[in-house]
């Protein structure tokens, strides 16, 4: 079994991979991860590691700071690849931009306010799911971990929306007839208080 997972941060910088993998290798030890830099990534290349499942990380800069051409292999992969794909957090943006969906802050605030002068989700906090795709099995309301200025303001054609909050309506959304989720928060990230995120995880991998 052989996770490929996208590491979308520019150069390195940010733990989301690190933390993804720490964790993947804790629930399935014999587990096979293979972590590439978002600008190397290419169908072919998926297509001829043959991975059983595909993850992408959060990202470690604002999108306008990654070019089209260096998100291009990551597009295609999203939207053509036959394996169970996983946004997380800024992943799960990536996945609306590939569609052409918009992306932005959540709420932009006064200077000093806020994150830099925008809204933040930050800390172990609840949404409310419907129950399908990733979250079955799960109770309607849960809590997971969340660190995220920006969301995805609008649902790719094609997509519905799984779980959602008051700060935040796209909390999680799938694509209709395909294995390709986006969730907002970061599952990866969990304790013995709030171990949900442990169980959307242990779902995918059992995709």
């Amino acid at each position: 079994m052989l996770v490929y997972l996208v590491d979308n941060t520019i150069d390195g910088q940010g733990a989301s991979p690190r933390e993804v993998r720490a964790v993947l290798g804790r629930l399935i030890p014999e587990l096979e991860i293979l972590i590439e830099p978002f600008h190397h990534v290419s169908l072919d290349r998926v297509r001829s590691l043959k991975p059983s499942h595909i993850i992408l990380s959060g990202q470690s800069h604002p999108w306008e700071m990654y070019t089209p051409e260096s998100l291009k292999g990551v597009f295609d992969v999203i939207k053509q690849a036959s394996q169970p794909v996983l946004g997380l957090c800024g992943g799960h943006q990536q996945i609306a931009l590939a569609y052409g969906a918009k992306v932005g802050l959540m709420e932009r605030l006064e200077p000093g306010e806020g994150y830099e002068g925008a809204k933040r989700e930050r800390g172990f906090l609840p949404i409310q799911n419907t129950g399908e795709g990733l979250f079955k099995g799960l109770p309607p309301e849960i809590t997971v971990w969340h660190n995220h200025c920006d969301e995805v303001k609008e649902l790719p054609d094609g997509f519905r929306t799984t779980a959602s909050n008051e700060t935040c309506k796209i909390q999680a959304m799938q694509q209709k007839g395909r294995r390709l989720y986006g969730i907002q928060f970061h599952p990866e990230l969990f304790d013995d208080t709030n171990p949900e995120g442990r169980h959307l995880v242990e779902n995918f991998l059992h995709l």
